[in-house]
């Protein structure tokens, strides 16, 4: 999976396959987001996780993710060797999800100021 951000209106889509490197918006090339895996800054943003009775509980941050309108995560997946699953989040919603596990695979979450994050699921 691919992430890729708009620079002139800041869309953000999912490429699911390896076919195109390029996907056009606002008749511009959409630039390829590198995933953090580390934070320095005060508010975390790395994904952590527990498991408990077959299900994976993420939240964003070891201190949570302040969610207010102009600073806030867009999305969590979770993404296991044949699949992903996606949690949509806007303001005012908690920095959470739970998921069935699935095994061995990777959270990723957005942050609508400071991109994208993820964290190794084992």
């Amino acid at each position: 999976m691919k992430v890729y951000k708009c620079n002139e209106c800041g869309e953000v889509v999912l490429s699911l396959n390896d076919k195109s490197d390029v996907i056009i918006c606002c008749n511009e090339t959409m630039r390829l987001l590198r995933a953090a895996e580390s934070d320095g800054a005060l508010e975390k943003h790395v994904p952590v996780y527990s498991l408990e009775d077959n299900k994976l509980n993420v939240q964003v941050g070891e201190v949570i993710h302040p969610m207010e309108t102009d600073h806030y995560i867009e999305f969590i997946i979770y993404e296991y060797s044949n699949g992903y699953e996606i949690v949509n989040l806007k303001p005012g919603d908690e920095p959470k999800a739970v998921f069935d596990y699935k095994g061995k695979g990777v959270i990723y979450e957005y942050c609508n100021k400071h991109g994208l994050w993820k964290k190794e699921v084992e």
